[in-house]
């Protein structure tokens, strides 16, 4: 290699080197200057990235709790209410304000369902201080009997009738009418249920969720009640029920369940169900309440006679019905 070749080579290696740092200390400038601008920016604009407008929420909106999911409960031993504890009664008369002015109290009747499968509760509901009003499935082991010890204490007798449930692994037992029914089937299925219950006064539905939100199904068996003289009470197992209305359009004596007692079998759950069904009636001048036969409700019946005795005045339900 001639001389002039070496001092080429000698001179570019300085060159390279100096390139290269000033070529790093360009970027170490320019990553500084954008970490020094964007620290400022997130100062002056804390909470909102660069570049994105967020919608901003209304008071109200930020108010509003999420939505809760909670865990299945198990299945319980009857169908449960659509409703909550108790349905707004339509009070539209002036019959409940003169009854109530009679005795200067509101009018209660509570009516114990599911009677003739429980021959010790029964017993003891029936042999209470109180003209509780009974319900009794057709067809079962010891209806003949209480009905007589009932009937023999003056209490108001109703048919439980077996109607179709909205969910079908709900069986209501024998002597059920479903929606899919023609008339002469529905009406010689009902009549077999009455003959169990021969000194019934009314009906009052057991399940009966899909049924009685059916306005065809309710106007093909409300015929057959009506042709009886007997009463509705239409138990609000769906908040879609026409049972109601419909008994009412067509000159049948109905009323509605205002609070159900024993959802819960705890005897103090059902005092405070007891509370509230003397709170409704002295808002309304009347309420219907609805138990079962169960230890609990008993119990919670005996401890609760005194404040129903000195708050409202007990009836059968049929003085409710209009």
């Amino acid at each position: 290699m001639s001389k002039i070749g070496k001092k080429k080579a000698t001179r570019k290696g300085p060159r390279k080197k100096t390139a290269r740092s000033l070529g790093l200390f360009a970027l170490f400038v320019f990553v500084g200057v954008t970490l020094a601008a964007g620290f400022y920016f997130m100062a002056l604009f804390p909470g909102k990235p660069l570049g994105i407008d967020l919608p901003q929420l209304s008071e109200q909106a930020k108010k509003k709790p999420l939505q809760q999911v909670s865990e299945p409960q198990p299945a319980p031993l009857y169908e449960e209410p659509a409703l909550p504890h108790q349905a707004p009664p339509v009070v539209t008369r002036n019959t409940i304000s003169e009854k109530k002015s009679l005795t200067g109290k509101p009018l209660v009747a509570i009516v114990i369902d599911d009677m003739g499968n429980r021959q010790n509760t029964g017993r003891a509901l029936i042999a209470l201080d109180l003209p509780l009003s009974f319900s009794f499935l057709p067809s079962t082991p010891f209806s003949d009997e209480l009905q007589k010890a009932a009937q023999a204490k003056g209490r108001d007798i109703l048919l439980h009738l077996p109607l179709e449930p909205m969910d079908p692994k709900w069986n209501p037992g024998p002597g059920t009418l479903t929606t899919s029914m023609d008339q002469e089937t529905m009406r010689t299925i009902f009549h077999d249920d009455l003959q169990s219950v021969p000194t019934v006064m009314g009906i009052n539905n057991h399940m009966g969720s899909r049924f009685t939100a059916d306005p065809q199904a309710m106007r093909t068996l409300l015929p057959l009640v009506r042709a009886r003289n007997l009463f509705f009470l239409d138990s609000v197992t769906s908040s879609q029920s026409v049972a109601y209305d419909l008994a009412r359009e067509m000159g049948i004596k109905t009323e509605r369940r205002t609070v159900f007692l024993d959802n819960d079998q705890n005897p103090d759950k059902i005092q405070a169900q007891l509370d509230l069904l003397i709170k409704l009636a002295g808002e309304h001048g009347q309420a219907v309440g609805i138990g079962h036969p169960y230890p609990a409700t008993v119990e919670a019946l005996r401890r609760y006679q005194p404040r129903l005795r000195d708050h409202v005045k007990m009836v059968g339900v049929s003085r409710l019905v209009h």
